[in-house]
């Protein structure tokens, strides 16, 4: 039985240095230039995307690194076929909604079943070795704490954020594979800005013409929160920190977690993900090498395909951090709508367009 609520209101992702950028991206889950200085780029196409029990749509994104010319950009892989099969033969067809993007139409992943994604682009075939989406454990609660730290500059005890926290049960069974995962959602107060003939934003924001939320992921090696079973196989699981949040403004900060159940093979892929962004670079690190995905090359099976297409069990709950009586607040300066003209017209507005940073869809535990 769950005892966790719905807490209260808040305003508002070779050479070592590609790897890195790869590890990113895959992460974010986005198309994103990085930071590279060797120029040399190996041949193959970078693949990211799930399944889970979740309704969909499930996104499938695919890209393939630019030339040297272009050194560091990802490029969007256009007109592929991509379909996604169960182990009863069943076929659902993915469309390419944004250049590289493709989405389900009908598909409902269940737990239990086990689907395998296939992929035709470039005049190749590619395909993912088979995945089934496991069970996944209730969170039975979910509770924050602050906590405090010494400014540098200073050297006074100041408030420094908050950890998230959740309390879980590993089932009887053993070989049980987590990851944690939270996202932020932010009301967003403007969507677009006055541009010059060179579409760079100039002096002036639109507001938003609907409701629209920003959303912001969790990036970097720490935010790979993995766990498995083997110390710890049908026992409780407790003070499983899932998130942090940083000192803003004085609101109620909401956050959606997740508590996912991988695969043996799942949980390897973004073990070594994690391993090689911490990677320092230094004399006695591990030497880079291509992390091992579960997704081939059939026409050429040298060819290096990175990623990985997981079946996932998702558990998620909504959260919302009380930070109206912080003693310490750091909160961005809101810039004011602009007036009305002569004659009671309306300042301008855009709409919200949907992306992988933005969204018109309410949270779903969203409370105003």
């Amino acid at each position: 039985m769950r005892d966790f609520k719905i807490k209260k209101f808040y305003t508002p992702a070779l050479n070592f240095t590609r790897l890195t950028g790869w590890c990113l991206m895959l992460l974010a889950g986005c198309i994103t230039p990085y930071d590279g200085e060797i120029k040399e780029v190996p041949p193959g196409i970078v693949v990211q995307g799930s399944i889970t029990n979740e309704p969909g749509p499930y996104v499938v994104r695919l890209t393939t690194p630019a030339n040297y010319t272009y050194a560091g950009l990802n490029l969007a892989i256009q007109k592929a076929i991509v379909y996604i099969t169960d182990e009863q033969g069943n076929r659902e067809n993915l469309v390419e909604k944004t250049p590289g993007e493709y989405h389900t139409q009908s598909l409902r992943g269940e737990v239990g079943k086990t689907y395998q994604l296939h992929i035709e682009a470039n005049g190749k075939k590619y395909q993912s070795r088979p995945e089934t989406i496991r069970p996944v454990s209730n969170i039975d609660r979910i509770y924050d704490e602050s906590y405090r730290t010494i400014d540098p500059v200073t050297n006074r005890d100041i408030l420094g954020g908050w950890r998230v926290f959740i309390d879980t049960k590993d089932p009887a069974e053993s070989g049980n594979y987590y990851r944690w995962n939270s996202v932020h959602y932010k009301q967003a107060l403007f969507c677009g800005a006055q541009r010059d003939r060179y579409g760079n934003p100039v002096y002036g924001l639109y507001c938003c013409s609907t409701n629209c939320w920003d959303i912001v992921r969790c990036t970097g090696p720490n935010c790979i929160n993995l766990a498995n079973d083997a110390l710890i196989n049908g026992k409780n699981i407790s003070r499983q920190m899932v998130a942090e949040v940083p000192v803003g403004c004085l609101d109620r900060y909401y956050l959606e977690i997740e508590q996912q159940a991988l695969s043996r093979e799942a949980y390897q892929f973004w073990n070594s993900v994690k391993r090689m962004m911490q990677n320092t670079g230094g004399v006695f690190d591990v030497t880079p090498s291509a992390i091992p995905g579960n997704i081939t090359c059939l026409t050429n099976p040298d060819e290096d395909v990175f990623g990985f297409f997981g079946a996932i069990g998702v558990e998620r709950v909504g959260y919302y951090v009380d930070r109206t009586g912080a003693d310490r607040s750091n909160c961005e300066p809101e810039f004011p709508l602009p007036p009305s003209g002569a004659g009671g017209m309306p300042p301008p507005c855009e709409t919200c367009t949907e992306s992988l940073y933005r969204t018109t869809k309410t949270p779903r535990f969203w409370q105003f």
